[in-house]
């Protein structure tokens, strides 16, 4: 005998696998848009941290801070706040992404020799902005994991570790985001 939530297993997989494609084709639109709208940055020698970086840092906080809403709204069974707040985190991931690609993109397009990055410290930079974007992806996926679940009655006021532990993967992150803008400062 299977329980309700093993039975609702193969509706969320379905959900995840387009959702996944609809966030990816809609950062990958931003960034392409933003791109088109602002140009290439001026080439240079020097490390020049993108606006995009900045701006971008405004997503992270803004989700971070709509986790930990979310967090406390399902933890006070409070359902329909919960998963707006899960939503609105999603909505700043999504942009973070975007956001943060093209911030990459001008990064590396604003390095006179980007052909041959061993040979200067923007290689160096970029790989850690990178890293960090690869891990991103990883809990954007987590969070909309967490949300696809949510929308299925996966979470209440007794079981809701996903939402924690999303949460606290998005901080770890937002942490190590600060630590790499702290590095771009420094390098620049």
């Amino acid at each position: 005998m299977s329980s309700r939530w093993a039975e609702k297993q193969t509706l969320i997989t379905r959900r995840f696998f387009l959702a996944t494609v609809t966030q990816a084709a809609i950062c990958i639109g931003l960034a392409s848009a933003l791109a088109v709208y602002f140009g290439a940055p001026e080439q240079s020698d020097r490390i020049r941290l993108p606006a995009a970086f900045q701006f971008g840092t405004m997503f992270l906080l803004a989700g971070s801070w709509f986790l930990n809403v979310s967090r406390g709204h399902v933890q006070n069974e409070r359902q329909a706040e919960f998963r707006r707040s899960l939503l609105l985190a999603l909505l700043c991931a999504v942009l973070f992404v975007g956001v943060q690609s093209f911030g990459l993109w001008a990064f590396m397009r604003s390095t006179k020799d980007y052909q041959n990055p061993q040979l200067n410290t923007h290689g160096f930079v970029f790989m850690f902005a990178a890293l960090h974007a690869m891990h991103f992806l990883v809990a954007q996926s987590v969070l909309l994991w967490v949300t696809l679940s949510a929308f299925l009655d996966r979470y209440d006021h007794e079981y809701y570790w996903g939402v924690t532990f999303a949460t606290w993967f998005w901080h770890a992150l937002g942490i190590a985001w600060i630590a790499i803008l702290c590095v771009f400062s420094i390098a620049s």
